[in-house]
């Protein structure tokens, strides 16, 4: 429920294999066709597989196809014997690998211990939870009663719901989860996530009466963990109301009743930051911070971090740390977009004097892009783009206007632009060169570049596969009805002069 922020590339490829495996699931419930599942992963694995491969420094066709083709095969194996089938009674249909000297199944005349069988593969490790929790998601919206009477754990319900809650699917959410509630006495700790995100839910719809009514009938639940979680909530919508003293109330009698749950940590900080009481919140964040990395069950380390942002961001500017004298150079940038075959990329020149906000536009003319989406520079431990001062307690972005290249870079060699962090465009900048600054010459020129930039809102780097792919079987159905939306998007077209004369002209706007 965290806003969301840009990936970093071992994030991004962890998203990928996520979006295989549930648009995989999707292949299974819609088709019960294995070779259908396998086809489909081998387009949608083709930008992992592509990244895993130029780490190994794999480059050749042949090569990356072979790598392809066995994650797809192995994975598909694993996605097919883990997925339930609602009309098998939510059970798989287990399917045997193959034999070692039988025909491989992706497709190749080789047998399978010489092709994919012999592709060094760990196994995936999908638990039943996380299995069922994929098929109820893609339940049609209509059969929310279906997944209701199934009986579903309440965590399983939990965890769809927290899906759902990040689609924006806050009607549904309640339509889900409210009728588990109805029944407390049958409820226990399992269900203190579904609790949470239904109280979010009826937030969001702004159901302030729906939302105190579950708070007071959990608060009389007999289980204490459902309890807690009710005064955890009250904790907070006292404090919303500048009621300091109900929301100590609550909060001492969640303490009382889990004085081990973690959650704790974070509900105690806000309530003292939202009383002025810095000073307190600084030691109650080294408090915790001590307590939570000693528990040997559990990871807390991001909740450290965030508790350590939370009273970070109340004393230092970040501003005041980056140096106000740097030497002025001309920098070559080569800027590459991540994870595509064949690459798109261009060549600039720019004065280290310019501001990230100023190199931003710079990259949204000469790659093409419409600056329709957010962005944001990663330089080291420094994150530049666009700050959001109406939450305070967001990670730290550097305003991109208040920093110049200079005072960020440094010596690094390079640093990554992101943009649109939905489909999630990770440009590599690389500084090839430094050279002497010229105030005679423009602050930034386009020297080169290679093909067309995605189109915008293509889906990232598997659907910008998609259209690549389309562009090669144009007569197939799926293939027209994409073009179609496409228009007349040519990958291979790049245009130097044009763009930079779009350049010449968006910096005399911008200066």
């Amino acid at each position: 429920m965290n806003k969301s922020t840009p990936n970093n590339p071992e994030l991004q490829l962890q998203e990928m294999m996520e979006h295989a495996l549930d648009s995989g699931v999707g292949v299974i419930l819609e088709s019960n066709d294995f070779s259908a599942l396998l086809a489909h992963l081998k387009r949608a694995l083709r930008p992992l597989a592509t990244a895993i491969a130029a780490d190994a420094g794999v480059s050749s066709p042949d090569d990356l196809e072979v790598v392809t083709n066995g994650m797809a095969v192995h994975t598909a194996y694993d996605l097919w014997n883990a997925t339930p089938i609602p009309e098998n009674g939510f059970r798989p249909h287990k399917l045997a690998h193959p034999e070692r000297s039988s025909p491989c199944p992706c497709g190749s005349p080789r047998k399978y211990k010489q092709c994919c069988g012999g592709i060094e593969h760990s196994g995936l490790v999908l638990s039943p939870e996380e299995m069922l929790v994929r098929v109820l998601d893609h339940l049609s919206q209509a059969g929310i009663s279906e997944i209701v009477a199934l009986g579903a754990p309440p965590q399983v319900l939990g965890r769809l719901a927290d899906r759902w809650f990040e689609k924006a699917r806050f009607e549904d959410i309640v339509a889900l989860l409210a009728p588990l509630f109805v029944d407390l006495s049958k409820l226990d700790e399992r269900a203190e996530y579904a609790a949470s995100t239904l109280m979010s839910s009826y937030l969001e719809l702004q159901q302030y009466e729906a939302r105190n009514d579950l708070v007071m009938r959990l608060k009389k639940s007999p289980d204490r963990v459902l309890r807690s979680t009710a005064l955890q909530r009250e904790a907070t919508v006292c404090s919303d109301r500048d009621d300091t003293r109900g929301a100590w109330r609550a909060f001492n009698e969640a303490q009382r009743l889990t004085p081990d749950d973690p959650s704790l940590s974070h509900l105690e900080v806000l309530l003292l930051l939202a009383e002025g009481r810095e000073a307190e919140a600084c030691a109650r964040v080294e408090f915790w911070s001590a307590r939570l990395a000693g528990d040997p069950e559990h990871d807390n380390q991001d909740l450290i971090d965030t508790l350590h942002a939370l009273v970070e961001t109340r004393f230092d500017d970040p501003l005041d740390d980056l140096p106000q004298d740097y030497p002025q150079r001309r920098l070559l940038l080569h800027i590459a977009l991540e994870g595509l075959e064949p690459p798109i990329w261009r060549r600039l020149e720019v004065e280290n004097t310019l501001c990230f906000a100023e190199l931003h536009h710079l990259i949204q003319t000469a790659m093409g892009w419409e600056n329709a989406h957010l962005h944001e520079f990663e330089v080291g431990e420094y994150r530049i783009g666009i700050s959001d001062d109406d939450d305070p307690f967001d990670d730290e972005v550097l305003p991109g206007e208040d920093v110049e290249l200079g005072q960020a870079i440094g010596r690094r060699k390079r640093f990554a632009y992101l943009y649109d962090f939905g489909d999630g465009w990770r440009h590599r900048i690389t500084i090839e060169k430094r050279l002497p600054s010229d105030p005679l010459r423009k602050p930034a020129t386009l020297i080169d570049g290679e093909r067309a930039c995605p189109p915008e809102d293509c889906g990232g780097v598997f659907g910008y596969q998609r259209i690549l792919h389309a562009k090669q079987t144009p007569r197939s159905a799926e293939s027209r009805e994409l073009l179609d939306w496409l228009g007349p998007y040519q990958p291979e077209a790049f245009k130097l002069a044009k763009h930079q004369k779009q350049i010449d002209a968006m910096f005399r706007r911008i200066r």
